[in-house]
């Protein structure tokens, strides 16, 4: 499968759905009164992530994902169907963005985290929510309200404790072969690895997740090659093992392949060049390996040992190492906590307005005529259909409460004169 590991879509949840007016009509019920239930809940969107994913493939030709919209609201009081939630599974290791902010939504890194992205609109109130000893037989019902919008980027970030780094052909695919469950591809030859390679290795009743990630050369940090895109992939592990190959046929100089790597890491974020890192040397097996292990030791300020990642010489010394380390390191480190499944609800107080902003806009179109813009009026505009005498006469009072007449009047406007409101002319009284 093609490796991907960004992507943009847009989210739609759905829309709640409408309430109706209905009418107690039985015979041996005098006067029925109001029976028009409410519309269904929108469906929202919710990211999942799954251990069951590596990639953000499914995602490259998607533009577009929407949940479904709650039902109409039915006779006898009943609800409308909620519309059902569209789950959009994630590999583990995915940050969601705000495309339009910047801002960081979400990073999902438990298997069935859920986060919910874009809540479906609520649906609206039938005629019976509003009867009251004022008014006994309310035509009043309600559009649902619009479901949430939005453009995300994903971007995929590997959640791995360990990460393998070098040079191509340092022997990190053999290695992480050797250790653990993961099978890449190997071959003498640079850039055998062209996607990040996850796998698990055990010990005793402890377990790692190590990555390894395809080999860097120098000016990866500022993108070249696929520098940006391998390096990312590293910047959520706790320890890092910088591998360099020993043998005189893959490198002229290994203590300039040492520096290449330390430079890129720094140079990358220099939050990863203060990880933790082990520094080995790998194919000690090859002929004059044992010379280049020697000049590495004397030159560079760390503990550094040969390894053979193909015939296992002294890895079990670095398992121990990288175990040890890590053991010490997460005790420092906060657990992350318990993903939310789901929010709790929250029953809507009777009659409560939504947090909308009031502000109103008024422009002069021509004589007689005036333009509101109104975030406010544009909500209710929606919501109340203007189909009964009582919803018009709703909708009025909303003008007026939100000060329009009055912000028309100080400009200039008279009694008599319109107003447009989201395309509707309104007398002004």
């Amino acid at each position: 499968m093609q490796f991907v590991d960004s992507a943009t879509i847009k989210l739609k949840a759905g829309n709640g759905g409408a309430g109706i007016v209905a009418w107690r009509r039985e015979a041996h019920v005098d006067e029925g009164g109001p029976w028009g239930g409410e519309g269904g809940k929108g469906g929202d969107i919710i990211f999942v992530g799954s251990h069951n994913i590596n990639t953000l493939f499914d995602f490259r030709n998607k533009k577009m994902i929407c949940a479904a919209n709650g039902g109409k609201g039915g006779v006898q009081m009943s609800s409308g169907k909620g519309g059902e939630n569209t789950l959009i599974y994630v590999p583990i290791g995915t940050t969601i963005y705000d495309r339009n902010t910047g801002e960081i939504l979400c990073d999902i890194l438990q298997n069935e985290q859920h986060y919910i992205c874009c809540h479906g609109g609520k649906g609206g109130h039938g005629n019976a929510y509003f009867k009251n000893s004022h008014n006994r037989i309310p035509s009043l019902y309600e559009n649902g309200d619009l479901g949430e919008e939005k453009e995300v980027s994903l971007e995929l970030k590997y959640v791995a404790d360990v990460g393998l780094v070098g040079l191509p052909n340092a022997g990190k695919s053999t290695l992480i072969g050797t250790i653990s469950n993961a099978h890449p591809k190997t071959a003498n030859y640079q850039f055998t690895t062209l996607t990040p390679v996850l796998g698990t290795v055990l010990k005793g009743k402890q377990k790692l997740v190590f990555a390894d990630i395809p080999g860097l050369i120098e000016g990866a940090s500022q993108g070249k090659g696929l520098g940006h895109e391998f390096l990312k992939h590293i910047e959520r592990c706790h320890i890092l093992i910088h591998l360099i190959s020993l043998n005189p046929e893959d490198t002229d100089d290994v203590l300039n392949d040492y520096n290449v790597i330390k430079n890129e890491l720094s140079s990358y974020n220099s939050a990863l060049a203060d990880k933790p890192i082990l520094t080995i040397g790998n194919k000690i097996d090859a002929i004059g390996s044992e010379k280049n292990l020697k000049l590495l030791q004397s030159k560079v300020d760390k503990k550094i040992y040969g390894i053979s990642g193909l015939k296992q010489d002294n890895v079990n010394q670095l398992l121990n190492d990288v175990f040890s380390k890590y053991e010490k390191i997460i005790k420092k480190i906060k657990p992350i906590p318990e993903p939310v499944i789901s929010e709790p609800v929250v029953r809507e107080k009777r009659n409560r307005e939504p947090d909308i902003e009031k502000a109103v806009v008024i422009s002069k179109i021509e004589d007689g005529k005036y333009m509101v813009e109104s975030p406010y009026l544009q909500y209710w505009f929606h919501k109340i259909p203007l189909t009964t005498a009582d919803n018009v006469i709703r909708f009025n009072q909303k003008i007026e409460s939100s000060g329009a007449e009055t912000k028309a009047i100080g400009m200039g406007a008279k009694h008599g004169d319109t107003m447009v409101i989201c395309g509707q002319e309104f007398l002004i009284d």
